[in-house]
């Protein structure tokens, strides 16, 4: 059975994610932050290999994907789900704010792709995502630091993609382009209709799909759009 490795696997769509994997039959390597989330996704996945640290932190993040691919016998694929958001007026923004936007959605993902794509590149055949926004694209009133950290993430995963594909690696970026239906979003805007959000399920069907393409069919980029209705 192939293995995936998971980041923010604790959250709304990294949960819903390693359910459709594992319905595939993947085996699961999953991955967040604190003690609270690995007994959680022990809880729901007691089948998975489920790991906990900051991956922001490079030490820390090797460690993590060193013994996933150990525990498993390798990995075929990694999803950089891992991240966050937050919004601030691009000039009333602080130093602070930025380091931590970045830390959330960047550096988690840059210090994943460090210690994870050696083991990808040992199967001849690894694939790697990254999650970003179509703030990345057009920015964001309100969210520029937001915006500014998908971008990374985005221009990050395709240069992945290329610099690696004669070596058997495909790298993805996978767009929401629109807001995810996740209790989170719920709270936050409760006069806002959850039938038009984009479904998590939807979400991680679509990371199925990038993942299990062969190098005759690799999808780049994934946009997938909530309802117009």
């Amino acid at each position: 059975m192939p293995t995936v490795a998971i980041t923010g696997a604790a959250g709304a769509i990294g949960s819903v994610t390693a359910e459709v994997f594992a319905d595939a039959g993947w085996t699961l390597a999953l991955l967040d932050y604190g003690d609270e989330n690995g007994q959680m996704l022990r809880e729901q996945f007691p089948d998975a290999h489920v790991y906990t640290g900051d991956l922001t932190n490079a030490s820390e993040a090797k460690k993590a994907f060193d013994a996933a691919a150990a525990d498993a016998g390798g990995l075929d694929a990694v999803l950089s789900i891992a991240g966050g958001f937050s919004m601030q007026s691009a000039m009333d923004a602080t130093q602070e704010d930025a380091d931590k936007m970045m830390a959330l959605n960047f550096q988690t993902l840059f210090q994943t792709a460090r210690a994870a794509i050696p083991h990808l590149l040992d199967r001849d055949h690894g694939f790697f995502l990254g999650v970003s926004a179509p703030a990345a694209e057009d920015g964001g009133a309100g969210a520029a630091l937001y915006a500014a950290s998908k971008g990374a993430v985005a221009a990050y995963v395709k240069s992945l993609d290329q610099e690696y594909a004669e070596d058997g690696l495909r790298a993805s970026v996978l767009y929401p382009m629109g807001v995810v239906d996740t209790p989170d979003n719920r709270d936050a805007m409760p006069e806002g209709d959850p039938e038009t959000w984009i479904a998590p399920r939807e979400l991680a069907d679509g990371m199925l799909h990038l993942a299990t393409r062969s190098r005759r069919g690799h999808i780049k980029t994934l946009k997938v759009h909530a309802s117009a209705s």
